[in-house]
């Protein structure tokens, strides 16, 4: 069974969203082992750059990746699947047989040290999504790759 972490910056805090993920977290249990793990956000205020607030919350990130995890950041400029290509490429990640990562940074997104160091660059959309949305999409996404490698007809 794949082991999925996803690792995020800051809490849930809106309803709507907090409820979407409850609800795909609940579809997927029979797919896969899923972790969801938030890390605190960096306050902003005082004379910290955007770019300190990020590499603090990185710091945080790197300290919750699991031992030889397959790290995939979320990022607009990395690799978009369709929800095929998606299923087919989750299904190698479980051959590897190791944890599968997915890095969602705050709303400064990821350091580039994590951008640099992870396995692969993934990207939901083209469109701008906040970093709450980006979390129900991803679990929307992996519950519709998983129906797709199970044959179930949610994704017709």
């Amino acid at each position: 069974m794949l082991n999925v972490v996803i690792l995020v910056v800051g809490k849930t805090r809106t309803g709507f969203i907090q409820e979407g993920l409850a609800f795909y977290q609940k579809r997927l249990q029979p797919f896969l082992k899923l972790t969801l793990k938030n890390v605190r956000e960096e306050k902003e205020g005082g004379n910290l750059s955007p770019e300190t607030l990020k590499l603090r919350e990185a710091q945080r990130l790197q300290a919750q990746i699991p031992p030889k995890a397959w790290v995939a950041a979320l990022d607009p400029r990395g690799r978009e699947f369709t929800s095929e290509e998606f299923a087919a490429w989750l299904g190698q990640r479980e051959e590897d047989a190791r944890p599968l990562t997915f890095l969602i940074g705050g709303h400064w997104g990821l350091d580039p040290t994590l951008l640099a160091e992870a396995h692969e660059l993934v990207a939901l959309s083209r469109f701008t999504l906040t970093h709450e949305i980006s979390r129900l999409v991803l679990l929307e996404q992996l519950y519709r790759a998983m129906t797709i490698r199970t044959g179930h007809p949610y994704h017709v």
